[in-house]
């Protein structure tokens, strides 16, 4: 089977070397499918559908293969696949199987590339150059390749060429209208992948490491910058490919490229590429680097990146960047064998921020200092009170404190806090708490926790978990919309089958005063088939349609939709 012809050179050399590397793992063929794990920078499932001695489909979960595109996990696979086949190890009635058309597939690719062989062996030599150098002329992508394959060495002006074609890919698909649609989306980013593919794979291959890592981050930024309808993603994609070339590069570069690297990596942390692309910057310049001197280095920059954050006038950008880099410092501490002390001071001088303040009980935890972290939470429901969602995480956390230290009243009346004020409504606390009392005692409990609950809380989870079924249908019935009611007519529908149906009827009949398409007449009906399936359904639901059937008959459209139901 020749399923080569079904990727690229580049990719086939990429999957060949993974191949090699022994990347494949776990391999299974069985009913004509192949299942196997490629690991690299991350590991990546493939599966591989055959059917009359080719290939029927073939699925990958890294973004290369997300986008459309066979990839060099999948060709890594087939390569393992079929040196098993030679081995008579697997896949024995698949090649069993091969037919004839296969064969003669083959056969004709083969004699196609004998002819092409034959042909350029028997022309004149200043032919086959004069006619190679007018084909380059007119490409200078496939010159600039060419170059780079006959002499390793890549000048200044030769990377000048190269972000001269990323430019005016970039450029052919921004147009007048300096954008990129959703339609046109896929076809930029797949020319901009082959650059890393082709390209950069190649400057790798010949050891340019600096070249490929600048031609890299040259589109990396570039792309950063164009302003496109990302709807699939595609953008995020090729900055992970990015992050993988990079750390690729790393590995094989020497300690002067390294430094290299890195300074471009802090040099571009300054806002030059929208922020989440910024952020695979941030992601390589941390998980790597790990020598002595980098390390340094980051602990410098880090925190000088703190200081930066803090002094900017926008609150917000100053929360947010001062917190991340002040927990990046933090890391970076503890990687390099600092002292708890120092790190918790550290902590302390970064208090303002949430995520420090989790970091440093998180730690006060794990220490069993419990008493610092129980003052730390404390203090952060103080200066976080107007963040609902902070509020609950420490409210819960002191309770699971409360409760590890023994000190079972303050655990108790933090449990309380919650299920009342801090997060009402839950109903795994609302048990816990419930958990806490005896039957008799929990009759009266709970009406006093019905009492405190805020009017915003969602009591009908509550009402559902003691079987207050009345209170849960009188809030349903004064619940506007279907959201709720069809969240609980299951519960309901048995014991009160006339009041949801009722509440049914008139949700419909007020949307059906309006006229509207035929999407929301087809969203109708399907409410109508919901209300069959309740007990006098069909009654109430046939006096629906013939009331719609007279008062709205001149809506073509919706009685097309009734005559289905």
């Amino acid at each position: 089977m020749n399923w080569q012809k079904h990727f690229m050179q580049h990719i086939l050399d990429r999957g060949y070397d993974y191949f090699c590397e022994g990347a494949v793992e776990d391999m299974a063929c069985q009913d004509n499918v192949i299942r196997a794990t490629v690991c690299g920078t991350e590991d990546y499932e493939v599966e591989i559908t055959l059917e009359d001695g080719g290939i029927e489909d073939m699925y990958c979960n890294c973004p290369y293969a997300q986008a459309g595109s066979y990839c060099k996990h999948m060709a890594a696979v087939l390569f393992e696949w079929e040196s098993g086949l030679e081995d008579g190890e697997n896949g024995k009635q698949v090649k069993e199987n091969e037919g004839d058309d296969s064969l003669e597939r083959k056969m004709g690719e083969d004699e196609e590339w004998d002819e092409i062989k034959k042909i350029v062996s028997q022309a004149d030599e200043t032919l086959v150059r004069n006619f190679l150098a007018e084909i380059l002329q007119k490409d200078e992508k496939l010159f600039a390749r060419f170059k780079t394959s006959v002499s390793p060495e890549i000048s200044i002006a030769d990377m000048k060429r190269y972000k001269a074609q990323v430019d005016t890919s970039i450029q052919k698909y921004l147009g007048r209208d300096h954008f990129i649609s959703y339609y046109e989306a896929y076809g930029f980013i797949r020319e901009m992948e082959e650059y890393l593919y082709e390209d950069v794979a190649m400057m790798i291959d010949e050891g340019c490491y600096l070249n490929a890592f600048e031609l890299t981050g040259y589109i990396f930024v570039k792309v950063g910058n164009v302003d496109m309808d990302d709807s699939d993603g595609g953008m995020g994609m090729l900055a992970e490919h990015c992050k993988e070339i990079w750390e690729e590069i790393l590995e094989l570069a020497d300690d002067n490229e390294k430094q290299a690297i890195y300074e471009w990596f802090t040099k571009h942390l300054d806002g030059s590429v929208i922020d989440y692309m910024e952020e695979y910057i941030e992601q390589v310049l941390m998980e790597n680097f790990k020598e002595k001197k980098f390390q340094e280095s980051k602990l410098v920059y880090s925190d000088q990146k703190v200081k930066e954050a803090k002094q900017n006038t926008d609150s917000t950008y100053e929360r947010y960047y001062a917190e991340k880099w002040a927990l990046c410092h933090i890391n970076l501490m503890e990687e390099n064998g600092f002292d708890p002390e120092e790190v918790l001071w550290y902590c302390k001088e970064n208090w303002k921020y949430a995520g420090v303040r989790k970091f440093y009980i998180t730690r006060c935890i794990e220490k069993e200092r419990y008493e610092e972290a129980i003052e730390a939470l404390k203090e952060s429901l103080q200066i976080d009170a107007d963040m609902p969602g902070l509020v609950r995480e420490f409210s819960a956390k002191l309770k699971d404190i409360y409760f590890a230290a023994g000190r079972k009243e303050e655990y108790r009346q933090q449990l309380w806090n919650l299920v009342t004020k801090d997060n009402p409504g839950n109903v795994e606390e609302f048990k816990e708490l419930r958990g806490l009392y005896s039957q008799e005692e929990w009759e009266s409990i709970r009406e006093k926790i019905f009492a405190q609950i805020p009017a915003c809380a969602r009591v009908e989870r509550l009402y559902k978990e003691e079987k207050l079924y009345d209170r849960l249908l009188e809030h349903v019935l004064r619940a506007r919309g279907l959201f709720v009611l069809q969240e609980y007519e299951n519960v309901l529908m048995e014991d009160y089958p006339e009041e949801i149906l009722q509440k049914y009827a008139d949700e419909v009949n007020e949307m059906a005063r309006r006229t509207a398409d035929r999407k929301r007449y087809k969203e109708w009906v399907g409410i109508l088939r919901r209300m069959r399936r309740i007990k006098g359904g069909e009654a109430k639901v046939h006096e629906i349609t013939e009331n719609w059937k007279v008062m709205y008959g001149n809506r073509s459209a919706m009685m097309d939709e009734l005559e289905k139901l």
